[in-house]
Parts: structure tokens; sequence; C-alpha cells
């Protein structure tokens, strides 16, 4: 599909009446679009239906797979209603974005995306068959894979819009579109996990007796993307094994770390991917912050000559850092997890803009496709660098801290994004700096019971 300029599909929306302004009926006999419709009538009729975040209980709403066939095909329907919702609105809020903005090439392809996503779901039909369901659920799975990059192309396409747009717009405009893309993701990949486990034991019934149930999940205690077992303890772990080997890739060294608190057997409820990634984030500072603030400063080197002792992380061992504490606290219906590193603290010039998109305390990169005789360098919103996250301190070492392993920092929205997701379920993400000692970031989330 050839999508036109932004702005020209805009203009082109026919003007939108009252009586497109119905709310999302997720029944079988719920309102359907005018027949013939046209792509643009589609878009404009879509975006009138009203958008929600997802709620944990939703998650729960089908109970644990194995499904009944009905019941698979009413998550089916009503998955499918929703995202044309929210692809509708995706689409409409790139469209309000001024033309030199939505023009921009990264921009335009996130625009293009969402377009192609929605026209795609808008081909497949009322879902009453398990046949349709298979159709939707190809959709789904091609925008999950297709839309994998959305962050770092709004990440460079902003960068590169920013002198159009005030701070205010871009930090608006990004927020919401993250928000809506956890609840695009969310409600599709809730689908296909509920499908993938429920189609093998609906199609084995159908070529058994009439009597013949579901046979019982082997997981019970997962529903779909939501784990109702979920380990703190473990996944805690994980992530901090995976910081460590960022930074012996980056530094050659790392810090030790411990995890105190609940005990590790506890286990609630919750999203694994999305603590996970909160997790990662915030272990990755700590770690960089640790090694940068503790390690022995560079001593100037003869010119041209390379001496091994130079280098600042020469020598060090595990043992030589403070270790990284993670605490772990749980009540009913709530996890808090605090890291804590002694990694030098945020310094007070930098500690408003932390949570602020593309803010990082690495050094400036120059931009490779800039103008080389313009002084513009990748920068946030706040004239901060563009690639890294926020350690603890500007004095950071390697510039893009990337390395074959993976990217220690990264498009300094680790921050902002982990927020969002701590958030997004009623939870929250706070740091408190000692500037000259240490930060500590508490994570909560709210848990399903």
């Amino acid at each position: 599909m050839i999508l036109r300029p932004a702005r020209q599909l805009l203009l082109q929306l026919p003007r939108r009446t009252p009586a497109l302004h119905r709310s999302l009926n997720t029944s079988s006999n719920s309102t359907s679009p005018p027949s013939n419709s046209s792509p643009q009538a589609l878009l404009a009729y879509y975006s009138q239906w009203p958008t929600r975040t997802v709620q944990l209980q939703d998650l729960k709403m089908y109970g644990a797979p194995p499904l009944d066939e009905q019941t698979l095909l009413d998550s089916a329907e009503r998955t499918r209603k929703e995202l044309l919702a929210g692809l509708a609105r995706r689409v409409t809020q790139h469209l309000s974005l001024p033309f030199l903005p939505a023009t921009n090439p990264s921009l335009s392809k996130v625009h293009n995306l969402y377009s192609t996503a929605f026209f795609d779901l808008a081909n497949v039909p009322e879902i009453k068959s398990l046949a349709e369901n298979d159709k939707l659920c190809k959709v789904m799975a091609n925008m999950v894979s297709a839309h994998a990059d959305n962050i770092p192309l709004l990440a460079r396409g902003f960068m590169e819009s920013r002198k159009y747009l005030p701070d205010a717009v871009i930090t608006d405009f990004l927020d919401r579109a993250i928000r809506n893309r956890i609840s695009l993701r969310l409600m599709a990949e809730q689908h296909l996990s509920l499908s993938s486990a429920s189609l093998p034991s609906l199609r084995s019934l159908n070529s058994s007796p009439p009597d013949s149930t579901p046979t019982p999940s082997s997981q019970p205690t997962r529903i779909g993307v939501l784990d109702l077992a979920l380990s703190p303890h473990e996944l805690v772990s994980n992530c901090a094994e995976y910081a460590t080997l960022l930074c012996d890739s980056t530094y050659g060294v790392s810090p030790p770390y411990r995890i105190e608190g609940a005990s590790s057997s506890l286990k609630v409820g919750f999203i694994g991917t999305h603590l996970e990634y909160i997790l990662t984030e915030l272990l990755k500072n700590a770690f960089r912050a640790t090694v940068e603030n503790n390690a022995p400063k560079k001593e100037e080197a003869e010119e041209g000559v390379f001496r091994f002792e130079d280098t600042p992380h020469a020598h060090l061992l595990k043992e030589d850092f403070p270790p990284i504490v993670v605490t772990i606290g749980s009540v009913p219906g709530a996890l808090t997890i605090r890291v804590r590193d002694q990694g030098g603290g945020v310094p007070p010039e930098n500690i408003e803009s932390v949570f602020s998109y593309a803010f990082t305390s690495v050094p400036l990169l120059p931009d490779p496709d800039s103008d080389p005789d313009s002084p513009s360098v990748y920068g946030g919103t706040s004239g901060a660098g563009y690639m890294g996250g926020v350690g603890g301190g500007p004095q950071g070492g390697e510039s893009a801290l990337q390395t074959n392993v993976g990217t220690l920092a990264g498009l300094g929205f680790g921050l902002p994004l982990s927020r969002i997701y701590a958030e997004y379920f009623a939870g929250s993400l706070d740091m408190v700096s000692m500037y000259g000692w240490g930060t500590d970031v508490y994570c909560v989330v709210r848990t399903a019971e």
C-alpha cells in the first residue's frame, strides 16, 4: 500500500458527525461501519470509538486457557474492535503533528506502520469461527513483529524534529504514543497467547465425542501474558546477571550485587516482560554509575603511547566496587523494588531532567547524517546527548557504551519508559539522589491477586 503524505490524508478525511460518536460495544450485534466505506471514512469512523488503558483484571476476564470455542471467539472479537479503535487513534494523532515533523522520515515510517496495521485489521471480518480467528491472529502477529522498533524510530524522529516543536508538545505526544503502544501490544499479545494455548485443545475437541471438554492447562498460573506466579527474586537475578555481562563487556569489570528483603519464594501476579524492562534499565544505570564513579581517574599519558595501566579500569576487581543492593518488598496487591547504588548520585543541574525523553549523561556524539558545517549533535529535548542512559554524572566514559553483547547506555529513553511501564497499572517510579554518594530508585507495581 502506498500511503499519501500525512497532511494530504488529513485534508481528505471527512468531517466527523455526531452519528459517529458511539461507545465501543463488543457484542456481535454492535453497529458496523457504513458499507463500502473508503479508507478515510473507516479511519474517521473507528477513531471516534473510545480507547482505554488495559487493566490487570481485563487480562483475567476469560480465565486460564484452554478456553472453550465461544469464549475464545468472544476474546477475538473484543480484541479486534479495541485494536481498530486504538490503531485509528494512533494514525490520527500522528496526523495532528505540524507539517515538517509529520514528514520526518522516521516519524513517517511510524505513521505508515500504524496505517498499514489499521487497514490490514479492517479487512478482517467479524470473528465468528476459528478460521476467522486464525486470520486475525496472523494479522496481529505481523503487527507485533513490524512494530518492534517503533520506540527507536520515534526517538530519532523527534531528535531530528526538535527545533520545530516545543519540549512540552514532544513530551505529551510521546507519553500518549507510548501508553497507547503498550495497550495495543498487550491486547494483541494477550489474545495471541490465549489462542496459542487453546487452539490445539479445541481442534482436538472437534474430532472427539460431543461431550468432550478441553484438557486443563498445564500452566494454570499463566493467563496469556499475565503470570500469576512471577518470582521477583528470580527476575532480579536474571536482570542483574545481564547488566553484569554488559558491564564486563563495556569496562572489563563489574560491581557486585546482592538481593535482600522478601523471601526468594515470593510469587506475585504481573506481566514479566514489563517488570523485566524496568529492572534491566534501573540496574544498567546503577552498574554503569558505580563503575564510573569508583574507577580511578585516567592519568595523563605520553602522547602517542598506549599503556594498559593508564586505562581507568585497568587492574580493578569486582571487590574494588561497592555493591548494588536490590531490596524487594511485598504487600497484597503491590510489589516494591528498590535499587540502591553508590555511583555518585545525580548532579543537581540534571536532577530535573533525568525523566525527560532522551536525556543522558553520556558525552555528546556528532550526528553522522547531519550537515558537517553544522554544530548540531544528537541531543535530547533538554540539550543533553542522544546516546546513553542516566549514570552518576556527565564524567561518563565510553561514548555510546555499546558492545556486541548489547548497549549499556542507549537512547536515553530508559528512565521515562520505565516510569510509564510502572505507572501503566497505577504504580510509580521515583528517584532519590544524594549527590556525591549514590542513588536510590523505588519502583512500585500493582499486582494481580
